[in-house]
């Protein structure tokens, strides 16, 4: 069931008073609730009035799983063999076992395979050096050339030299005039030589000159629909299409478009520890347990705790403790599965909470060991601040605020973000590669 704005959430956001994180999270819910968003718009243009919505309690269960057991991944020499189809018998078998139970080399997998097949086309095609056409010498010149050339001494009378002289001369008259009646359109250039005299070349006409080979764009690594534009980045590292990005958010698109990588954030740091197998056995079973928040970053510092029910329990207690083990907030008595904080938590700490359920008489605790602690963090204030800064600069641009909230640790609010980027991008290996990058990083969160 989806929660609705409350009348108090309502008038806050249309008299622009609500905290960061609330403002936020309103701005969430306007996103995917139609109704919300109508009613919005409806008292924005005063042509009617207000209407109370119903909330409720917000109570699906999340699914919770013990991390996989640590195992070691597949060797770059596998990969690349498995992707090139070199495999064959027990190493192939091997290979796919592996990668059926292994997320992160099948993501591995799956990125080889989409830079092979973005690369083959460029690999096929054939590089050589431009032909240059080998100097050509003129009739003409060969002609004087020839007249240039000594005269053998002829034993016979001067007659017979005069009259060599003349044919000669006729000959070179002949070649002349054969050349520039068969080509009158072309034109005779004289190229220096440092090396030796210089001698008329003919050049071919502008029909059948090549044309100069034109500069090459150079090819895209990666292209994406984001923010209402196209954002691609070539192989020479330039990215377009995110000149209103700030440097410091452009850097970061660019490393992760050029990786096709989302690194697990350092807010996520001693949240999680691997649960025994007596803790996974009990989640299996379905037993009393802690939902949520379990190893995760919270933006809110007024956070939800919910939990799985007890049979027999009458009533449930929540308690909340710093580190230092400091009780810092506490509910009453409840009967229901959930409670929201009745006050602020200090922000920039890690808490750890667990549950009472008090059935017969007595108490029950979640988690019980050898269980971990059901640990968070609450974001910091100028981390908060500058999201909500960039949520109102680019609300369309998924890919800039999925990056930031998967750095600042808000696996939650990233996933939602490459869900709307894969929309857009349905057919996109680069949105679907992210995707399953953060849910991965979620479930080890668990």
């Amino acid at each position: 069931m989806v929660e609705h704005l409350t009348q108090k959430q309502f008038e806050g956001y249309r008299s622009r008073q609500l905290e960061v994180e609330e403002l936020l999270s309103v701005c969430d819910h306007l996103d995917v609730c139609e109704a919300c968003r109508r009613r919005v718009e409806t008292a924005a243009d005063g042509d009617a009035a207000f209407y109370a919505l119903r909330s409720g309690v917000f109570g699906e269960a999340a699914e919770v799983s013990a991390p996989h057991a640590e195992r070691a991944h597949l060797t770059a020499e596998q990969t690349a063999a498995y992707v090139d189809g070199a495999l064959a018998g027990e190493s192939l078998e091997t290979v796919t076992d592996h990668l059926s139970n292994c997320e992160h080399c099948a993501l591995s997998v799956e990125d080889l395979r989409a830079f092979k097949d973005q690369i083959t086309p460029s690999l096929a095609r054939e590089y050589q050096p431009a032909a240059v056409a080998p100097p050509t010498e003129s009739r003409w010149r060969r002609a004087f050339s020839s007249l240039a050339s000594p005269l053998p001494l002829s034993p016979r009378p001067a007659f017979g030299a005069a009259l060599a002289v003349l044919l000669l001369a006729v000959a070179g008259w002949v070649v002349w005039r054969a050349t520039h009646e068969r080509a009158p359109e072309q034109e005779v250039v004289v190229s220096p030589s440092p090396a030796q005299v210089p001698a008329p070349v003919v050049s071919p006409s502008p029909e059948s000159q090549p044309t100069p080979p034109q500069p090459e764009t150079a090819p895209a690594v990666a292209q994406i629909n984001d923010g209402g534009g196209s954002l691609t980045l070539d192989r020479e590292g330039r990215l377009s299409g995110a000149d209103a990005l700030p440097p410091a958010y452009r850097e970061l698109l660019k490393e992760t478009l050029a990786g096709r990588r989302i690194e697990r954030s350092p807010q996520l740091r001693g949240l999680t520890r691997p649960g025994s197998s007596l803790m996974s056995s009990d989640t299996r079973a379905g037993e009393f347990s802690v939902l949520d928040p379990v190893g995760s970053v919270l933006l809110t510092d007024r956070p939800t705790f919910r939990w799985s029910p007890m049979e027999g329990a009458s009533v449930y207690v929540v308690e909340v403790y710093d580190d230092g083990f400091n009780l810092v907030a506490s509910s009453p008595q409840l009967n229901g599965r959930s409670w929201a904080a009745s006050q602020t938590l200090p922000r920039g700490k890690v808490y750890s909470w667990q549950v009472k359920a008090v059935k017969d008489g007595e108490e029950v605790k979640a988690p019980r060991p050898p269980a971990p602690q059901a640990r968070f963090r609450v974001l910091d204030r100028p981390k908060a601040d500058e999201l909500a800064r960039a949520k109102r600069a680019y609300p369309s641009s998924h890919l800039t605020l999925a990056l930031l909230y998967a750095d600042a640790g808000l696996l939650n609010e990233a996933e939602r973000e490459l869900r709307l980027l894969q929309k857009a991008n349905p057919g996109s290996d680069i949105a679907r590669s992210l995707l399953r990058q953060v849910q991965a990083l979620r479930r080890r969160s668990e």
